[in-house]
């Protein structure tokens, strides 16, 4: 268990997670402000949100993208703070977003397809492993064997 840094993966697992919802805000506010602007009748407004937000959408692709650049950059993080172990480490910081993942599968709160969310449920921790591998590469490119 010493190859496992505890605070590196749960910092990693942190930044994943607020990355993630942050830098998803802007998605969120596209698609009410362009709802809005529709002048639906306040009672469709939240499905109509939802719609834009969800399905086979650019506004969803695009959240799902950066969501999955979060998870690279959760595993880079999670690598770094650890020291070693990078790939293990960055694996692992992938934690929060499987629980989550698996709280929405299991409580229906997931509106889209569920090959959808177990696959991208599957990708997080091979993200996070990606996020560990740019950090070995960065250490590679920081100090050159001769």
């Amino acid at each position: 268990m010493k190859s496992v840094s505890i605070k590196g993966v749960l910092i990693g697992g942190i930044v994943d997670i607020v990355s993630s919802f942050v830098l998803g805000i802007p998605f969120a506010v596209y698609a009410i402000a362009t709802v809005y602007s529709a002048h639906l009748p306040p009672e469709k407004v939240g499905p109509a949100v939802s719609a834009a937000m969800s399905g086979n959408t650019p506004l969803f692709w695009g959240q799902v993208l950066v969501g999955m650049c979060c998870s690279v950059l959760g595993g880079y993080v999670a690598g770094r703070l650890a020291g070693h172990d990078e790939l293990l480490n960055g694996t692992l910081a992938a934690f929060l977003c499987v629980c989550l993942g698996i709280f929405t599968i299991a409580t229906g709160k997931d509106p889209h397809p569920l090959y959808l969310q177990i696959l991208l449920l599957a990708s997080s921790p091979t993200l996070g492993l990606l996020g560990g591998y740019l950090r070995i590469a960065q250490m590679r490119t920081a100090n050159p064997v001769v």
